[in-house]
């Protein structure tokens, strides 16, 4: 009676395994015909059954099922799962580890390179949508995933540290951005951002080197000659931001910035004739320029200020020219008036501007003028 016992639970037994087998090849039938509901439903029990889940095989149809639910175009099928990537990638590295005889594994790592490039249209669709580091996890998935095969995806790497940096993480952004540049990656871009997370930190230094090292390699880039310039005017080296500047308007002469920084370097150099000249230019190219008026009003106050500390400094006796002088002065404040006024027009709350208008209107005994900024400024 035992051994009859045996052998009836012997054949129950095979029976059993037969039916879990079974299942991992309706689930393939299921695929092969594009019943994915079916397929996903036979498999994912496939998956959690002692009897199958070590089977490379199966991980091996779960990665297919769930990589058809991610390409497919049925929506229908397109919602079973909103992970179905990330669920199929994981699935082909189950098989991968389990397929000892290397059965599945050349067909595995071709659909892999499917996923990666899924990952990395998934990146660009996070971009799009603006969720910056959601976009960051696919694109480094996309780079991991290459590089897992020997292959290096800049363009990946280099979108991740774009993303990473606009979702507020310098830090990891600088990180693939020194690789990229390790790589050699063409991309002038990465040395003007990396030098503007780094200026960030406070380490102007390595800021300006990087940016020099991309000028060697992209001498006439915009971007690069700016960002240099703009280091050069922060740590107060006015000949070499100058030399730049220079350089920056033979390649844009319509850029009302760039006069307008020539202006202020100018300005900060005591070069009033050629400051006046580049903000006016700037004027010219954007008339509703706040900081070009500004400027240019206040630079010819400054210089009515220095006319008339001379003309304060005379003796007694030099009348006649302390006249003179002091009318070269007020012709520099009326000629700073239209922008100023401009200015105030612009951006009507800036205290700077209300109170240097206030005092010229004093000194020139413009009455109505100064009633009205006096009113103003109280309000």
């Amino acid at each position: 009676m035992r051994k009859i016992a045996f052998s009836v639970l012997m054949v129950m037994s095979v029976i059993v395994a037969n039916a879990q087998s079974s299942v991992v090849v309706s689930a393939f039938n299921y695929l092969k015909y594009g019943k994915l509901d079916k397929a996903k439903e036979a498999i994912d029990k496939a998956i959690l059954n002692p009897k199958t889940m070590e089977e490379p095989k199966t991980w091996y149809y779960y990665g297919n099922i769930y990589l058809s639910i991610q390409l497919t175009e049925d929506e229908k099928y397109k919602a079973l799962d909103p992970d179905a990537l990330e669920k199929a990638y994981d699935g082909y590295q189950k098989a991968l580890k389990l397929d000892a005889d290397k059965e599945y594994t050349n067909d595995i790592n071709d659909r892999i390179l499917v996923c990666a490039e899924q990952f990395y249209n998934k990146g660009v669709n996070k971009y799009n949508e603006e969720k910056y580091a959601e976009a960051v996890k696919s694109f480094d998935k996309s780079a991991g995933i290459n590089s897992s095969i020997g292959k290096i995806d800049s363009l990946a790497t280099f979108n991740a540290a774009l993303c990473a940096e606009l979702s507020g993480a310098p830090k990891d952004a600088k990180t693939k951005y020194i690789q990229l540049i390790e790589w050699n990656y063409n991309q002038p871009a990465i040395y003007s951002s990396l030098s503007e997370i780094l200026k960030a930190e406070g380490d102007t230094a390595t800021a300006l080197s990087y940016l020099q090292m991309g000028r060697k390699k992209y001498p006439e880039n915009f971007n690069l000659i700016i960002g240099e310039t703009n280091i050069y005017l922060a740590v107060g080296e006015k000949d070499k931001a100058l030399e730049l500047l220079k350089l920056a308007l033979t390649q844009d002469d319509k850029n009302p910035t760039i006069f307008f920084a020539v202006g202020t370097n100018y300005d900060q150099m005591g070069n009033f004739e050629e400051a006046e000249k580049a903000y006016l230019q700037a004027i010219s190219l954007k008339v509703d320029y706040f900081d070009a008026n500004y400027n240019l009003g206040a630079l010819y106050v400054n210089k009515a200020i220095e006319i008339m500390d001379k003309a304060n400094a005379l003796p007694l006796n030099e009348e006649k020219q302390y006249v003179a002088l002091k009318a070269d002065a007020d012709a520099l404040l009326v000629k700073s008036l239209p922008y100023l006024e401009r200015a105030d027009e612009l951006q009507p709350n800036d205290q700077y501007t209300m109170r240097t208008l206030k005092d010229i209107y004093t000194r020139l005994s413009m009455v109505d003028k100064l009633k009205s900024i006096n009113e103003k400024i109280d309000k």
